[in-house]
């Protein structure tokens, strides 16, 4: 299908056709802010430097919940000055501008400088120019920072808001003398002043490079930092780079591990794409209150503090992790967004995709030693491919217009899909090829913006290949391949295996109807082909419907081959229930036939189709008995994740269903966490340690009653002051744990409420917040969901879902407290869309915990009719439920899409699956 053909056409000329009153560019931006940390209202001034392309008489500009005192303008033109005052200021608050009408025109080919004077709030609502606050010492207390991706530099001040409308800046922020001040490049001077009446210093600081408005960024508030310095052997024009982490008083400790990240992140950067860093100075801050992960403005990376903060003695392997992750991710914006930018937001993946693919990149580049090549595939690669599996999925490249549209692609197709296509991709060039074309096109477009045209010609002329016409659908279509093998032919006298394949689009829903198939989209896949002869894998490209294909073979008792070599090409493989079986038994029989990502990749499969009805889900569960033996923290982690999905959708069957499952459960795990045991050791190897947590939680979710009662002794322990009878790696399992079989517990649960309150690092407080859910008191349920979850005092609006999460995945009464979460939502619906009205990728997220988990049709049509407002009197409340749910369509389709899946699945293999297990039990 070609219906995405002209997408990014389409989206620029919508944008241009949006902003054919706007005829000026933005050159320099000169921004004055007085921010305001006791009553929240601010008061700026901003000169902005224009060039005017066509003769006009207004300006318009983006803005945003601003009020504009001001307006006036500076002209030059053909060496005459000017100047004049607006006589109108109005805005639209719909497209989100504001309009300055002057009485003369301003000609074309004029040089021009808009002055005006404005205020705005610092909003607790996480976007623009926000307040974040703590407590210290029982006060509260705030910090000011800011959030513009996608759209919001227009609610801190006035300004062309768009990624291809690039700029300098220089700011000056005025501010109490006692607070710390930082933007995007180094402070070049301070000066004592006094405005309205108040003696506060003003932070002159260097002027920017060229960039885009939402990577603009302000932070001030009561800071202190630790400081190292990165220097990058190559390029020849690198000097050394200034690094801090900026912490509330009392943290900057927990920023130890991120600094030496961050460091040693930069100079490796710095080497591969061959491009210096060109900031002398790149700060890290921890911030309270943060919608997004982290945010990876030019020289000043903003963190939510779980990403940012780690403690060697109190955090755990996961956090650390996660932390190394995210700042390599952000640190890779630095090249990938910053240095070069997306040309507009239809082409988010030229960001997103590649910062998450080299993020991982400098992740496995310092930590070799934890395989996160490996766990990108259950990571990732698994979120890309079960979005993308949804009907309500959406091309990489998609059109958007509007912020509303523009907030919904931050999804894991830019990032996971984008990410996993880059690495297939990588994987077929060579990656010193790769390299080649990644330098080129930095260098070409530096400072700039870039399409992804732009892209696959540099390395096209990297590699001489026609990189642009083969990667063509994977990024302008919708969806992934399924390769199914139809038959398979054996010539002994040749030695050779002859394959016959088809191609078709993978749907979660099932397989594509005849006319879809007939219609749908021919990826180009690179078929890399392993077999038990173990020597190189073969290369094929699957470039049509159907093919033959044949590959070195010969009959053997454990001959095998194995389509998506080490899980690298972004699509499944059908293989018939007998070829899936005769794997199983190779695995089984020889754990090193294949690859830990091969065994990997099987099992996804496996499971993915049983999911969708093109597979047996009896067959997939099999398949697990074949790692009963295995010892791989990865393999272990997907066999668990695989199973759980099983037991997690089946809760509304039959009780010995369930315990059935578990029971097959505790058969893979128990005897394993009971080896390894409770003690982490000294210098152990990360993925020791991470094992040693996945077994013990696996155990305990079965139910296993000597890993549960060992968690509870060790939990009261723990309780009465010995912090060592709780590893932190196991502190959010114990918790869990001990809430779902508790004796006591109003008395386990406050335990518990006091840890979240008083705890010092980041994910040990939100282990404790998840675990909350986990109670087995429905009186308790309530007060998570009426006393906690929304209490403002005690819960930030970005921890919210954590709560949540915890109720709908780790309550022993699922089918209780899921059937409960919808009718919360709705009640407490008015004041959810307030809170998140800024910020609604975190209002999708509480809708989708409440509606995602569940099965049943009557979801299905109880949320169908919620969103047509059937429930409601008038045309105008039906009206403004539209306008609520505008920026949440696709997560909201997307639930009901996993819950229509998860039903038909259900339907399909209910009777199967208890027979089997059934009879599993009484092996």
């Amino acid at each position: 299908m070609c219906h995405h053909t002209h997408g990014h056409l389409a989206s620029t000329t919508a944008v241009k056709a949006a902003r054919e009153v706007l005829p000026a560019t933005p050159v320099h931006y000169r921004v004055e802010i007085t921010p305001d940390l006791v009553n929240f209202v601010y008061k700026g001034v901003v000169d902005i430097d224009l060039k005017v392309k066509e003769t006009i008489s207004t300006i318009v500009c983006n803005s945003n919940e601003l009020k504009i005192h001001s307006a006036s303008v500076k002209t030059v033109f053909q060496k005459t000055e000017s100047s004049q005052t607006a006589t109108k200021i109005s805005y639209d608050e719909k497209v989100q501008t504001a309009s300055f009408d002057f009485p003369n025109a301003i000609e074309a080919g004029s040089t021009a400088t808009l002055h005006i004077e404005f205020e705005g709030k610092h909003n607790d609502k996480m976007a623009g120019f926000y307040r974040s606050s703590y407590t210290r010492d029982g006060v509260k207390k705030h910090m000011v920072v800011t959030q513009f991706e996608a759209t919001d530099c227009r609610r801190a001040l006035p300004s062309w808001d768009e990624p291809n409308l690039k700029a300098t800046f220089d700011v000056v922020l005025n501010i109490e003398k006692n607070l710390t001040a930082l933007s995007n490049m180094n402070a070049i001077e301070e000066k004592d002043v006094t405005i309205d009446g108040k003696a506060l210093k003003a932070v002159h600081f260097a002027t920017t490079p060229i960039m885009s408005t939402y990577l603009l960024a302000f932070a001030v508030g009561d800071l202190e930092y630790i400081e190292t310095t990165s220097t990058a052997k190559s390029p020849a024009d690198a000097v050394p780079v200034t690094v801090r982490v900026y912490t509330l008083p009392g943290q900057k400790e927990q920023g130890r591990f991120a600094l030496e990240v961050c460091a040693r992140t930069l100079e490796f950067f710095s080497e591969y794409f061959d491009v210096a860093y060109p900031l002398p100075k790149m700060d890290l801050i921890a911030i309270p209150d943060f919608s997004a992960g982290a945010m990876e403005n030019w020289g000043l990376v903003t963190y939510r503090e779980i990403y940012v903060l780690y403690d060697e003695k109190s955090s755990s392997a996961k956090a650390k992790e996660s932390v190394a992750y995210v700042v390599g991710h952000e640190l890779a914006h630095q090249w990938f967004g910053n240095l070069v930018t997306m040309d507009w937001w239809s082409e988010l993946w030229l960001n997103e995709g590649f910062a998450t693919f080299v993020g991982w990149m400098a992740t496995d580049h310092l930590f070799p030693e934890w395989k996160i090549w490996t766990s990108f595939i259950t990571g990732d690669y698994a979120r890309g491919k079960e979005l993308d599996a949804m009907k309500s999925s959406h091309p990489i490249e998609v059109e958007v217009h509007s912020p509303s549209e523009i907030i919904q692609i931050f999804d894991a197709i830019s990032y996971c899909k984008g990410a996993s296509v880059i690495r297939m991709l990588n994987s077929y060039l060579g990656t010193e090829t790769f390299k080649k074309g990644i330098r080129a096109y930095l260098r070409k477009h530096k400072f700039s913006n870039a399409t992804t045209l732009d892209l696959w010609a540099a390395l096209g002329d990297a590699s001489g290949k026609d990189v642009a016409g083969f990667m063509y659908p994977w990024t302008r279509d919708i969806g992934y391949p399924l390769v199914t093998v139809l038959d398979e032919k054996f010539d002994e006298a040749k030695g050779e295996l002859t394959l016959h394949l088809k191609q078709s689009r993978f749907l979660s829903s099932g397989e594509t109807t005849a006319q879809e198939d007939a219609d749908g989209t021919v990826w180009w896949v690179p078929l890399v082909i392993t077999t038990h002869l173990n020597s190189k894998p073969t290369d094929h490209i699957l470039s049509e419907k159907e093919a033959r294909i044949t590959i070195p073979y010969s009959k053997t008792k454990n001959s095998f081959f194995k389509l998506n070599f080490d899980t690298t090409g972004f699509y499944r493989v059908r293989l018939t229930e007998h070829q899936l079986t005769s794997l199983a038994a190779v695995i089984k029989a020889d754990p090193k036939a294949l690859s830990t990502e091969d065994k990997l990749g099987v099992l996804s499969d496996a499971f993915a189709l049983a999911f969708s009805g093109q597979g047996s889900t009896v067959a997939a569960l099999e398949l697990l008995g074949a790692f009963e033996a295995e010892e791989d923290y990865n393999l272990l982690k997907e066999v668990s994740t695989l199973l759980d999905s099983v037991i997690d959708t089946w809760y509304l069957e039959p009780k010995e269903v369930g315990d059935g499952l578990r029971a097959i459960k505790r058969k893979l795990f128990s005897s394993k966490a009971k080896a390894m045991g409770f003690e982490y050791h000294a210098g152990e190897n990360h993925l020791v340690g991470l094992k040693r947590t996945l077994v013990i939680e696996a155990a305990a979710r079965a139910n296993d009653q000597e890993v549960v009662a060992a968690l509870q002794e060790r939990f009261k322990k723990f309780i009465a002051g010995d912090e060592s009878a709780l590893p932190p790696n196991i502190r959010s399992i114990a918790y869990k744990t001990v809430l779902s079989n508790s004796k006591n517990s109003k008395e386990d649960f406050e335990s518990i409420l006091n840890i979240f309150k008083t705890a010092t690092t980041p994910d040990q407080k939100l282990f404790a917040l998840n675990s909350l859910g986990a109670t087995n008191d429905p009186e308790l349920v309530k007060r998570v969901l009426n006393e906690i979850a929304l209490n403002t005092d005690l819960v930030r609006a970005n921890d919210v879902p954590m709560c949540l999460s915890g109720l709908t995945s780790s309550n022993p009464d699922l089918a209780t407290v899921r059937a409960g979460m919808w009718p919360w939502v709705l009640a407490n619906w008015d004041t959810l869309v307030e809170r998140y009205r800024a910020t609604l990728s975190l209002l999708a997220a509480v809708v989708s915990l409440s509606v995602s988990p569940r099965v049943g049709q009557e979801v299905i049509d109880t949320i169908e009719n919620w969103r047509a407002g059937k429930d409601l009197p008038t045309d105008e409340a039906r009206a403004k439920r539209t306008d609520d749910i505008k920026s949440i369509t696709r997560p909201i389709d997307q639930s009901v899409e996993r819950v229509r899946g998860k039903t038909a699945w259900v339907n399909r293999a209910r009777d199967s699956v208890a027979q089997w297990v059934k009879e599993s039990g009484s092996k």
